[in-house]
């Protein structure tokens, strides 16, 4: 019953002829469009929306640069300054790549490892 009255609700409305807006209140609507857009002032600004859009091409250029950028290489322990025997070298930072190497330099000079 509910959805009847509904429908002929809907249809009695819409089959009514929208009304006439006169040109003083087209005229005062816009004139506080306009008010309400100049007061915006500092509220403009943080608006995230237009931030978003404006920053996109820059941050997208970043993406890219950290995409493409070599990576830099950072200066390495050595791995002849490094000796697993000395309990000072284990005191101290050391890379994986330095520990990988003396272990594989310390390898080679024993003939039983592989």
């Amino acid at each position: 019953m509910e959805d009847r009255d509904q429908r002929l609700v809907s249809e009695a409305l819409g089959s009514m002829p929208p009304p006439d807006v006169s040109a003083g209140f087209l005229s005062r609507l816009n004139a506080r469009i306009d008010a309400a857009q100049g007061a915006d002032g500092w509220f403009g600004l943080v608006d995230y929306r237009a931030w978003t859009l404006r920053l996109l091409p820059a941050a997208a250029v970043l993406a890219l640069v950290a995409i493409f950028w070599p990576a830099s290489s950072t200066p390495a322990v050595a791995a002849a300054s490094f000796s697993p025997s000395s309990a000072g070298d284990w005191q101290r930072d050391v890379t994986a790549n330095a520990l990988l190497e003396a272990a594989l330099l310390s390898a080679k000079g024993d003939a039983r490892v592989r």
